[in-house]
């Protein structure tokens, strides 16, 4: 096997046929080809990697049955142990004495127990049922559908019988407790989450939430798919009560992580990673001179447009609440905008049509509005550039179709919120003290103060002018002071986004 730091190159490049080869022969069939799906990278700790292969099984289906999609599971670990492994017995580890590599046919996922009791239309029945769950008519057929898949990680599947439809989310077996109790306590609290319906050693049975994915309704009808105002204050119902959770670290927290995934796969981009995580930090740093930058709401932990659901330009639901915790309600409202802008550009690239980008575009400068007037304009503009670094990691490991260029899309729409932030900050000196401009320049001489107030007669804090460092990237936006819209964007579980995997097991 290829040497390698973090197992990132064997599981990427032509090695990884090698190693699919070796597992599907073990289990007696034959590999005919295939193809990298999705790779979760952490430099210099782990890589897990998902392939599709077409793969024939003659002791099964006979020798001359056609070959069949499968998907196998891979994972390395070197700077970090394999944790929470429960079930390894359908699983085939390779070493050639550096490297040890894991390799699963799905759904036997060792961090998953529970996945394989779920993923074909008679198990499921058998496994719904013993939870006391029941779906629609007996006499129609089961359809399961794989929404999302992370291997070690989670797996969301919708389950459909007749018109009844449940969801089944399945994790790691000691976090399934903490989830049920979260939901229950964010109904409890009026907070529109999915109901649990039953749950069991690592799968949760969640209830069909009504209306449909605020990503589908905003592509349709852009603003009018609800209100920014509405869009606030569905996070801020978020209870008080769960301030005891751990803390939810702001996505600013880790720029220099993401930034290095990315580096990592493209290293052309590392100078320009380089000046954009600069930017935040100091950005941010800054900030706290002004503001008072501690925890103090209740967030979501990861708000954007596919975890929102709306009916008749309603919010009527939440998905999705894993990560609800104490943090900073820009974090928050930076996701949903970070995201509705790499979605807008997808029609530069002709994912979604022009009108569909419009009615995007007019969506993000609405809210954007509406959450200037709810956090720091500054502080949603920085954020929102940790928000998009984290996501340019995301067509790599989703192997999209000329991943680079999309990669340095998005890095440069990174780049672009930076320049809205720094935007903002000349806008909010600018109203503060326009008196204390110089007759040149426009630069307010160092350590003014700003007139009293007319509401109040107090005079405000001392103003103090500082810069955000340029991020150095080719394209700043022409006109930074006004809303960014979509096609000034470029560039999807991220981390946050996962790219949907059509069922492969049907009944």
């Amino acid at each position: 096997m290829t040497r390698t730091q973090d197992g990132a190159e064997l599981l990427t490049g032509p090695g990884a046929g090698g190693l699919l080869r070796s597992a599907v022969g073990n289990s007696g069939g034959v590999l005919h080809g295939w193809q990298l799906d999705h790779v979760d990278h952490r430099p210099g700790r782990s890589t897990k990697a998902l392939f599709r292969t077409m793969v024939s099984w003659p002791e099964l289906d006979g020798p001359g049955a056609p070959a069949r999609e499968e998907l196998f599971g891979a994972s390395t670990h070197i700077g970090e142990k394999e944790k929470n492994l429960y079930v390894a017995e359908q699983t085939l580890v390779m070493t050639d004495g550096d490297i040890n590599v894991r390799v699963w046919r799905y759904p036997h996922d060792p961090w998953l127990p529970m996945l394989p009791s779920v993923c074909y239309p008679d198990v499921v029945v058998r496994t719904l049922r013993d939870l006391g769950v029941s779906l629609g008519d007996p006499g129609t057929p089961v359809v399961i559908d794989v929404v999302s898949y992370r291997p070690g990680r989670r797996a969301v599947l919708r389950v459909s019988q007749g018109g009844h439809a449940v969801f089944l989310k399945v994790m790691q077996p000691h976090r399934s407790d903490e989830i049920v109790d979260r939901h229950q306590r964010l109904l409890a609290a009026g907070v529109p989450v999915p109901e649990v319906i039953a749950h069991h050693n690592g799968l949760v049975v969640l209830r069909e939430l009504p209306g449909r994915p605020l990503s589908r309704a905003v592509v349709d009808e852009g603003a009018d798919a609800c209100r920014g105002e509405d869009l606030v204050a569905l996070v801020d119902r978020l209870p008080a009560s769960m301030y005891p959770l751990p803390l939810r670290p702001p996505w600013t927290d880790s720029v220099d992580f993401y930034a290095g995934i990315v580096a990592a796969s493209m290293p052309a981009l590392g100078p320009r990673l380089d000046a954009l995580v600069r930017s935040i930090r100091e950005g941010l740093a800054a900030l706290e001179q002004r503001l008072d930058m501690r925890p103090h709401d209740i967030v979501h932990g990861d708000f954007y447009e596919a975890q929102v659901f709306v009916e008749d330009g309603r919010v009527v639901g939440l998905l999705d609440i894993d990560t609800v915790g104490p943090g900073r309600r820009a974090d928050d409202l930076a996701c949903l905008l970070a995201h509705l802008s790499v979605l807008a550009d997808y029609g530069n690239t002709g994912r979604i049509d022009r009108d569909m980008q419009a009615r995007v575009e007019g969506a993000i400068t609405d809210w954007h509005r509406v959450f200037e007037g709810r956090v720091d304009p500054t502080e949603l503009a920085l954020r929102s550039a940790g928000v998009v670094l984290s996501l340019a990691t995301g067509p790599h490991r989703q192997q999209e179709n000329a991943w680079e260029a999309a990669t340095e899309a998005i890095v440069r729409v990174a780049e672009q919120w930076v320049e809205r932030a720094r935007a903002a900050e000349r806008a909010r000196i600018d109203q503060q003290a326009p008196a204390h401009r110089g007759p040149a320049t426009g630069v307010r001489a160092p350590g003014g103060t700003a007139p009293p107030s007319a509401a109040t007669g107090q005079r405000p804090e001392p103003i103090r002018a500082y810069s955000i460092p340029p991020a150095q990237g080719p394209d700043a936006i022409p006109g930074a002071g006004r809303p960014l819209a979509a096609h000034d964007a470029l560039g999807d579980d991220s981390p946050t986004q996962e790219r949907s995997i059509d069922s492969i097991v049907r009944g």
